[in-house]
This record gives C-alpha cells, structure tokens and sequence, in this order.
C-alpha cells in the first residue's frame, strides 16, 4: 500500500519538488519538437500553475488568522484571545524547517475589514500582539471576499520561492450578519484557498458552527471552545499542528517503498488534512473532554 512520507527529512527534497514542478509544464508527445521538450512560459500558464515560482532560494508558507472582533467578543473572550496570541507567536518561531519562511497574516473584522499586518511577516519578526478591541457586527462574508482579493500571487502569496499552500485560521464567537454564503462560494474559487490547511475555533456557544464547518470542508477541523482555558489550549494546539504540516512536503511512496513520488498538490493537500486531523484528534479530545449537549449547557458565564 502506498504511505506518506515527510520530505523535509531527505536530503533530495529540492530535487523531488523541482521534478514536481517541471512535470506540471510537460506536454504530449505531439505536442513536442524534441524529445523532452517543455512548455515555455506564458502569463496564463503561470497563473494557473499557482503554487509555482521562480528557482527557488527558499520556501516560504503562511499562516493566515482571520478574527472575529465584533461587540459579541466584548471583555474576557477578546481578553483571553489577545493573551493567548501573546503566548502563541513565540511557539511559532522554527515549525517550520530550516530553509523554509514561515510568515503571519492577521485579519480583524466586525462592522469592517482590516489587515493588523499590511502584508505576511516573517514569524521571528512579528513577536509583538497588537492587542485587539471589539465592537460592531459579524461582516464574515466581507471578510472571506478580502481574504479571497489577498491569496494570489500578486498580492499577499508573492514570495520569490516555492510556496507552500497557506494555512488559515478562523475565530469566531457568533453568526454573520452579511451574506456570508456569497463570500465564502467567490473564497472557494480561488486555487489557494482550495489547496490551503483550513481550520475553524467557535469561541462560546452562541457561535455558528455551521458556518465554520462550510469554512474548512471538514467537520473535524471546525472546533468549539467552552472556556478561556479551552480557548488557549486549542487556539495553541490548531495554529502549531496546521503550521508544522503546512510547510512539510509529502512525497507518496509505493512498490515496496522502491519509489518516490512527488504528487500533484490536490493530492497533497488531500494528505495534510488527512494528517492534520489525526494530529489533533486526540489532543482536541483531551481538552474538551466529554462530548456535552452544547444546547443545553450555558458555558458562556465561564468567560
């Protein structure tokens, strides 16, 4: 049977990804001039091949968070959540591999849509939480078609390397109050969002975790929080998993484990979740404990 394998611990990785790369190029039989003929480059070509780039120095992978701030976040929940990204961006510093850039993107929204960071930072410079205020109403739908305007190469995603599909973590404490459908259906035409790590953290239980589920496409991935313990625990445990997987590469190993082969990135993309959820699965468990009947249960005075 096939397994995955992490290519980060072999020494032919930039070999293997660049055979990736040019195989995404190659064309028929009768298409060539002469035998090993590849495709020469066009604006089109290099648009629809998303995740690829110029020779690369470095690879780089970002991790994009996307917070609710609306008035319903008010006191403790925004509270707990700015202390909790206080403790999380030094645990960030190195999940990556030596020769990979891992950067932050930070979205708040409510009534409006701002980027905390202009653009992606390197990790090991954004060690300082620019403590966030709550107020206005839940405008996600905005927010998902800001975040689909970002994900391209010529705005957020223009790291001169290869690049890693993004992860992107959403928090949230309630229900939108804009069509949230229409933005998350334009988000899931865009290739990165597509291939990208999506997870979702319901801080309370007035949240929607319907809409957090249609979010990351996985029920698994879409969490609820009971407390402010719960809600450092699991925003720590979701962001470092997702931020090591998302910047590995996966190579499908078969025949025995004779070959190596580097796969398509629906594929891979397909295989981080996979390992993703078998990641958190039981460490979910171990902090929320005993599944409970959420509907009858006001865990919110534990704020």
């Amino acid at each position: 049977m096939p397994k995955w394998i992490d290519l980060n611990e072999m020494d032919d990785d930039d070999i293997l990804l660049k055979k990736n790369r040019l195989s995404q190029n190659f064309v028929s039989e009768a298409d060539r001039t002469e035998p090993g003929e590849y495709k020469s480059a066009t604006a089109d070509a290099y648009e629809d091949d998303f995740l690829d780039a110029m020779e690369p120095a470095k690879k780089s992978m970002t991790i994009f968070f996307l917070i609710d701030v609306s008035g319903s976040m008010k006191g403790t929940k925004i509270g707990s959540l700015n202390s909790t990204m206080e403790e999380l961006l030094p645990s960030l510093i190195g999940v990556g591999e030596a020769s990979t850039d891992v950067k932050v993107a930070v979205m708040k929204f409510s009534t409006d849509v701002e980027w905390v960071t202009p653009e992606p930072v390197r990790i090991e410079e954004y060690q300082y939480w620019n403590r966030l205020d709550a107020e206005g109403l839940t405008f996600m739908g905005d927010a998902f078609m800001e975040l689909s305007r970002k994900l391209s190469r010529g705005s957020f995603l223009n790291s001169p390397s290869i690049s890693f599909a993004p992860v992107i973590f959403l928090l949230s404490d309630g229900s939108p109050n804009d069509d949230w459908k229409k933005g998350l259906a334009a988000l899931q035409q865009n290739k990165w969002f597509q291939h990208a790590l999506k997870i979702a953290l319901g801080i309370g239980s007035k949240v929607n975790m319907d809409v957090l589920r249609a979010f990351t496409g996985n029920d698994e991935l879409a969490v609820q929080a009971k407390n402010a313990d719960q809600l450092r625990e699991l925003i720590k445990l979701l962001a470092v998993t997702s931020s090591q997987i998302g910047s590995r590469s996966l190579a499908l190993v078969d025949h025995g484990g004779a070959e190596r082969v580097q796969p398509g990135e629906e594929v891979v993309a397909m295989a981080k979740q996979q390992v993703l959820v078998e990641e958190i699965r039981s460490g979910t468990k171990d902090i929320l404990g005993d599944a409970v009947d959420l509907d009858a249960v006001d865990f919110d005075e534990g704020w």
